[in-house]
């Protein structure tokens, strides 16, 4: 779809401008006409073409960028059971009036 509107956009441009140019400087009106839909038509094709191009080029960068910007899976952690505490020890020392650890 983008590809078509790229290639209608372009041969719109083409055709408008080829028209405009052959009737300012008095070309017969047939020659003008038949001019432009000459246009029309290459610009079409070319802007189809570009617009693959164009298409390719986005795609492929946002590819790299994907691959470049993942993440490895995680890896699986073993967890070992707790042991619950102790109920007359706290899991922080004691601190002294001296700032030192005292157990």
């Amino acid at each position: 779809m983008p590809t078509h509107l790229c290639g209608a956009g372009l041969a719109f441009l083409g055709f408008s401008v080829s028209l405009i140019i052959g009737l300012w400087v008095n070309n017969p009106f047939v020659t003008v006409v038949l001019r432009a839909l000459w246009v029309l038509v290459l610009f079409y094709v070319l802007g189809c073409v570009l617009s693959v191009i164009g298409q390719k080029a986005v795609q492929e960068n946002f590819d790299k960028e994907i691959e470049a910007h993942q993440e490895p899976p995680p890896k699986q952690v073993q967890v070992e059971p707790i042991e619950p505490a102790a109920a007359n020890e706290s899991p922080l020392p004691e601190m002294t009036v001296n700032g030192k650890v005292d157990k």
